[in-house]
């Protein structure tokens, strides 16, 4: 009983530890062909917004989380519009890295367009 009871709460820190990337907090199954790894993960995914029309200018708007404990940054499209000059926008793709089980994650968008 004892060593079940250990290994639950070996399993729980280390669950706690991944914070809100153990779940992928902004995680788009529609976009992405891959989920998340244990070890590593680096996905990118996109979506058309407009017509086909060649960007020529492109802006990134990335956060960073830290053990679950410390998150910082703001990935929102408008912020990388404004990033980038981006005024018309014709494409949005997100990136996901994490590195062993979550202890650092970065998400960044990335919007492109003229």
């Amino acid at each position: 009983m004892a060593r079940s009871l250990a290994v639950v709460g070996i399993i729980s820190f280390g669950l706690a530890l991944t914070g809100c990337s153990g779940a992928m907090v902004g995680f788009q199954p529609s976009l992405f062909t891959a989920g998340p790894g244990m070890i590593f993960t680096d996905v990118q995914g996109g979506s058309l917004v407009v017509e086909n029309v060649a960007p020529s200018k492109t802006g990134t708007a990335c956060s960073t989380q830290i053990l679950g404990i410390i998150a910082t940054g703001d990935t929102r499209v408008e912020t990388a519009m404004n990033n980038g000059g981006v005024r018309k926008l014709s494409f949005v793709s997100q990136s996901i890295k994490s590195y062993v089980f979550g202890v650092y994650s970065e998400v960044c968008t990335i919007a492109r367009g003229n």
